[in-house]
């Protein structure tokens, strides 16, 4: 028996986006699209990795290549899906978009395991970097993965960071002795 198509799987929050829906130009396949809020993550990785490195970023471009890798294991194939960004800026100032993947040739089943890795994988990749020992069940539905995150963020977290790099007394603006 033939699946039947799944016209479009969301997993949405405060935190992130992730959507799949299929695709009108290339039939039996999907597009993967994901953003992130980086205002709602500050909470969670400020003050904990390097200088220059935001882990919520970082996070959301490895989940291209994590889905990459998780499809192909099942026989799948990705690529650049070549559509234009569809805007997050309904979701408010913060929200960053990552370029859109096309899912060739996956049943609806697929799509939805994708689904669910994607939206673990994702925050498991950004805790990983700034809350090393902190582990994120699987089967959290949308709201329950907010729960979580809003869990692990820390309420007075500019406080709470490492104080910025000093420059040392005697230092000019332009780093000059």
């Amino acid at each position: 028996m033939p699946a039947t198509a799944i016209g479009s799987l969301e997993y949405k929050n405060d935190f992130f986006s992730i959507v799949i829906r299929e695709s009108e130009h290339h039939p039996g396949s999907y597009i993967f699209s994901s953003g992130i809020s980086l205002p709602k993550f500050n909470p969670i990785i400020w003050g904990r990795t390097g200088i220059c490195s935001n882990a919520a970023f970082k996070g959301l471009q490895q989940l291209r290549a994590d889905v990459s890798h998780f499809a192909l294991q099942q026989g799948i194939v990705t690529k650049d899906a070549d559509v234009p960004f569809e805007s997050a800026s309904d979701r408010g100032d913060g929200w960053y978009q990552e370029s859109a993947l096309l899912i060739e040739d996956a049943s609806p089943e697929a799509a939805r395991e994708i689904l669910a890795f994607s939206a673990r994988d994702l925050v498991q990749t950004i805790l990983f970097a700034c809350q090393h020992g902190v582990k994120v069940s699987a089967g959290l539905d949308p709201a329950a993965m907010q729960s979580f995150l809003e869990s692990v963020s820390i309420p007075n977290y500019r406080e709470a960071a490492p104080s910025p790099i000093s420059k040392p007394t005697g230092e000019t603006v332009d780093g000059r002795w």
